[in-house]
């Protein structure tokens, strides 16, 4: 491989190992960078089911790309591998003049000198670094027609561990958690970027100090080792240290098999003096106490926004019931990476419908999910009888003008009598303050704490930036 074309890749955000040349089929345990072959079979998809291929590739980008925009983007790709020195010049000249344009970041606003806050790094932007998500997830995206198969981990169930991955709650000093003492969860989702505003939301939960951090899952762009390391693990380090931590698989993930996922937990697991010990052994788990119960899913192992497998089905219900035989019946909170239903939806989703048989029988008291993009806390419905929020805005960027959008169209869907829940509260706040005059594009970053008492849970969801309550509701136990 040319140095000019490995100077692209990592221009275009690859920054895993680069060998005399780009594998054809799969480096080992993980995907690799799509490759002037790959790039060839995408445009021989185009022309040959162009309906086909156009409608799959916005289902796998998450984004209403139009049909001349997603040719546009490969013709782009094919510039950039034709004459790659040429369009490195192009790329450094264009993000040349966007820090020309960036005004200067307000010195008051800054929480930790050693991040730089950048407001104009568009990566991860599904437009302003779409060859850059082409390039890193693109052999994913054709695996079929290409007859590849890539290496995938053992699933690891509940049955053959001693602890069927059910884990009595503790504080951070080991002590089984007492009806009477205050527990902090953090939650938050589609953290794994290693984007400045991901960083400040490590920095603010591990300055919380919480009990419990718990990651609803997606590590970018494609779950590989060297992602998990740099956007996940290292970032993520003071709270794992200090708090019980525990992470959902997610499809990102599953781009490299969540080899690289599985990896991570036993990692995890191995004892470090002075940091609290880590019990998570599989991708799923019951985290319980004599009065609350956190149970997170797999939605991802058996398809993305799947949890139809009998055996773990049968778990999940068997740990809900438990839950709600105790004496006195315990709050059951379920985490997953998928949605049951979102915002502007008036359907729900395909995970609503593995798990329609428990949610009918008022199993779920409350349901926190990410993988799209956004915060939202949604009241209950007939079909719906459970207090669920979206929380997947820790990493990925946010184009505000669609939060917007979809808020207007869930409003006017409620009152046609929707029979998904209606939305109590909608983070439509800008990711920076107005009065900087910077991204106003970009919609808001944070996360959310649970506060588990006797008698009360309280939500607080958080600001990425200042570190302020954005939004904050009790709910009486």
């Amino acid at each position: 491989m040319t140095e000019d074309l490995k100077t692209l890749y990592r221009e275009l955000g690859y920054a895993g190992p680069l060998d005399e040349s780009i594998p054809r089929g799969p480096q080992p345990n993980e995907l690799p960078p799509l490759d002037q072959p790959g790039l060839s079979r995408l445009e021989e998809r185009m022309r040959e089911q162009p309906e086909v291929f156009f409608d799959s590739f916005r289902q796998h980008y998450h984004y209403p790309f139009t049909d001349e925009k997603i040719r546009d983007i490969l013709a782009e790709l094919r510039k950039a591998f034709d004459h790659p020195a040429a369009y490195v010049k192009k790329l450094r000249s264009k993000r040349a003049t966007r820090m020309r344009g960036k005004k200067e970041f307000p010195v008051q606003l800054i929480l930790y000198p050693d991040i730089d806050v950048d407001p104009a790094n568009h990566q991860f932007e599904p437009l302003g670094d779409a060859l850059g998500w082409v390039v890193n997830s693109g052999y994913y995206f054709i695996r079929d027609p290409l007859g590849i198969t890539y290496p995938k981990a053992k699933f690891r169930w509940h049955h053959e561990f001693p602890s069927r991955f059910k884990y009595e709650m503790k504080d951070r000093q080991g002590r089984p958690v007492a009806p009477e003492q205050k527990l902090s969860i953090a939650l938050f989702g589609d953290f794994g970027t290693g984007a400045y505003h991901s960083l400040y939301i490590a920095g603010n939960i591990a300055a919380r100090r919480p009990d419990y951090a718990i990651h609803l899952g997606d590590v970018y762009y494609s779950g590989r080792f060297f992602e998990f390391e740099n956007f996940f693990s290292k970032p993520l380090a003071p709270v794992i240290k200090d708090s019980h931590f525990f992470a959902l698989n997610a499809n990102h993930e599953m781009l490299s098999g969540a080899i690289p996922y599985f990896d991570a937990i036993d990692e995890r697991r191995q004892p470090k003096p002075g940091w609290v010990a880590q019990e998570q052994e599989g991708s799923y788990c019951c985290i319980w106490s004599k009065k609350y119960q956190i149970i997170g899913i797999d939605t991802a192992y058996e398809g993305d926004g799947r949890h139809s497998r009998p055996e773990v089905n049968a778990w999940l219900r068997e740990c809900l019931e438990a839950g709600k035989s105790a004496s006195p019946p315990r709050i059951n909170i379920l985490l997953s990476q998928n949605e049951p239903y979102g915002l502007g939806e008036n359907q729900f989703s395909q995970l609503y419908n593995d798990l329609n048989e428990i949610i009918q029988k008022n199993l779920i008291d409350f349901w926190f999910w990410g993988n799209v993009h956004y915060c939202a806390l949604f009241d209950k419905s007939s079909r719906a009888p459970f207090i669920g929020s979206c929380i997947g805005h820790a990493g990925h960027p946010i184009y505000k003008k669609y939060v917007e959008k979809n808020e207007r169209m869930h409003r006017q869907q409620v009152r046609r009598g929707s029979e998904i829940p209606a939305a109590s509260w909608v983070d439509l706040s800008p990711k920076f303050p107005a009065d900087t005059g910077l991204r106003k594009d970009l919609a808001n970053h944070g996360f959310c704490v649970l506060e588990l008492e006797r008698d009360a849970m309280k939500l607080i969801y958080y600001d990425w930036l200042k570190n302020e309550a954005q939004h904050e509701r009790t709910f009486a136990i």
